[in-house]
């Protein structure tokens, strides 16, 4: 931790000599550093206590069974905090590298960002708020990759890349996508891991993208990393997009084998399970966005994906989670694991500095009668934010659960609560 820490503080220092003696010179390079701190307080009907390292402190969006509720500093209420470099140098002939390192932070305590622990501590009994992730205390969690771009072949970047589904859900996700106030912002399965939430964020993988006219489109393939490692030993995702004034749609679609991933359905209302799964994921998603007036946005989404068992049976030997051990080898995915989301909203200016979104998000967990464990939630959103200038602004936020289904009693004597409500007021600064 304390060398990510020290890390980031060296690229910081010299992003700041960079900008000020090359950023902006004759050899056209720069570097700077950026990021979003988000902070806020807020009330979660049905909790376990807050988490240190959980990005977003608190879990709103799963199945719960605490009696208990949470008042209290949370870090992410919209935004995931970050810290970032990002650097771009030009080769001359339109053509540019560029590179970006990004970490998530958690501002309540100043720890990097690990969901994974969170997980592995209420296996131990801790009792606190927790899911899965790709954010697990990498050092940069969030991105990390170097690439070249040139006009108009469009841009290729290698490393650790964001999935073409995870910036979609933030491009068309109702309610900025909000991890306190969106199932599709809290949870990385349905919102751009299109199965598995390991799979929002593509170690090893090589990204290329490009635009011709309005017609956007994109290609992503990760390639098989270490035994060691987590999410999905090889797999590929396609992105296509159309653009036309007002009005735009995009598509993904995602297949991926040997997927290492953390079930975590329940880890809210009984510990989580002390063993990896390891699957195949198959998915797609489309989206479309209306720019009605100046004003007003309609967004509208759906996603479909389904679980299979892997295609190498014999992975089952993995017990590491990121560093973790778990105390138990890890177990091949059921079949037929299927989860369909779809959702509605969009936002109204009231004035420039004031948006109000609404989002309506309906999510079937797992529709296969076989493994008698699907639940139906529904969400219901409300954001208000107001924005100060560029740099800041603040808000308040709502999200409504309602769950019902087999999965509600499928841990019994332990019931998960049938609804539960987050209320937040929070700050976000953007540098």
């Amino acid at each position: 931790m304390k060398k990510s820490l020290m890390a980031l503080a060296a690229l910081a220092a010299c992003s700041n000599v960079a900008q000020a003696d090359v950023g902006f010179s004759k050899e056209g390079f720069s570097v700077s550093v950026y990021g979003i701190l988000d902070i806020g307080v807020g009330y979660l009907e049905h909790s376990y206590a807050g988490s240190d390292v959980f990005a977003s402190t608190v879990n709103s969006y799963n199945l719960n069974s605490s009696p208990n509720s949470f008042t209290g500093l949370y870090s992410g209420g919209i935004s995931m905090s970050r810290v970032g470099v990002k650097g771009e140098a030009d080769l001359g002939n339109d053509i540019k590298a560029f590179f970006r390192v990004e970490s998530a932070v958690d501002v309540n305590t100043g720890l990097i960002s690990n969901n994974g622990q969170s997980l592995y501590n209420d296996l131990k009994g801790l009792k606190t708020a927790n899911g899965a992730s790709a954010i697990d205390g990498q050092w940069y969690s969030r991105a990390a990759y170097v690439g070249l771009s040139a006009k108009p072949y469009g841009s290729v970047s290698f490393g650790r890349n964001t999935n073409f589904s995870l910036d979609q859900v933030a491009q068309y996700d109702p309610v900025q996508a909000a991890l306190l106030f969106s199932p599709l912002g809290f949870s990385g399965g349905i919102g751009g891991g299109l199965g598995a939430t390991e799979n929002t964020r593509l170690d090893n993988s090589i990204r290329y993208e490009n635009a011709v006219g309005p017609v956007d489109f994109g290609l992503e393939y990760k390639f098989a990393g270490s035994k060691s490692t987590q999410a999905a030993e090889s797999g590929y995702v396609a992105m296509l997009a159309y653009n036309n004034g007002p009005v735009s749609l995009k598509a993904t679609y995602s297949q991926t084998t040997n997927t290492v991933a953390w079930a975590t359905q329940y880890s809210n209302v009984v510990a989580p399970d002390s063993n990896l799964q390891i699957e195949n994921t198959r998915g797609f998603m489309l989206t479309g966005m209306d720019k009605v007036t100046d004003q007003a946005t309609v967004k509208v989404g759906y996603e479909y994906s389904t679980i299979s068992p892997p295609t190498d049976p014999y992975l089952t030997g993995i017990e590491s989670y990121y560093g973790l051990t778990l105390p138990n080898p890890a177990v091949n995915a059921s079949p037929n694991q299927n989860f369909q989301t779809w959702w509605v909203g969009g936002d109204y200016k009231l004035s420039k500095p004031f948006d109000l979104a609404i989002g309506y998000f309906n999510i079937n967990t797992d529709n296969s009668p076989e493994v008698k464990k699907a639940y139906r939630a529904q969400a219901y959103s409300l954001l208000a934010d107001y924005t100060f200038d560029k740099s800041f602004d603040a808000y308040l936020g709502v999200m409504a659960m309602s769950y019902s289904g087999v999965g509600l009693d499928k841990k019994a004597p332990v019931i998960a609560y049938s609804s539960n409500a987050m209320y937040g007021a929070g700050l976000r600064f953007k540098f």
